[in-house]
């Protein structure tokens, strides 16, 4: 239902992707000595603001689903891996946020936050799970 709402709220979203991944450099930008990451060459606010309404949407549907899973009294695990989620994807929006309003300067900036949400996001359903024994 969300992919659908976002597909029907962005206006020429199939274009919007396709210029994106046309957009890609070739030759991909050393970010330290002999390490190469492919980035785009322009911005493509258009599509970071898709990204960004997509994460923070689904972060909220988490909220939602953790809420539920309290009222429900599902097990701790589940409980944990929705909460893990919701900071995963809520930090996605966020950083999908600094794309929207600095451009594709923070290219890199982005990819290695969501590195950092993954293991966030892992960090803190263990923890969760530890704690909660």
């Amino acid at each position: 239902i969300l992919i659908g709402t976002i597909f029907l709220v962005t206006p020429n979203i199939f274009s919007r992707i396709e210029n994106f991944a046309k957009d890609f450099d070739p030759k991909a930008k050393e970010i330290y000595p002999n390490i190469y990451l492919p980035a785009p060459r322009s911005d493509h606010p258009a599509a970071y603001r898709t990204v960004m309404y997509f994460c923070l949407a689904f972060g909220l549907f988490e909220v939602v689903i953790l809420i539920l899973r309290f009222v429900q009294k599902s097990p701790i695990d589940k409980k944990a891996g929705t909460l893990g989620g919701i900071i995963f994807w809520l930090g996605a929006g966020i950083l999908a946020n600094v794309l929207v309003t600095g451009g594709s300067v923070f290219w890199f900036l982005f990819l290695g936050g969501l590195i950092m949400l993954i293991g966030l996001s892992i960090m803190v359903r263990a923890l969760v799970t530890m704690f909660s024994s």
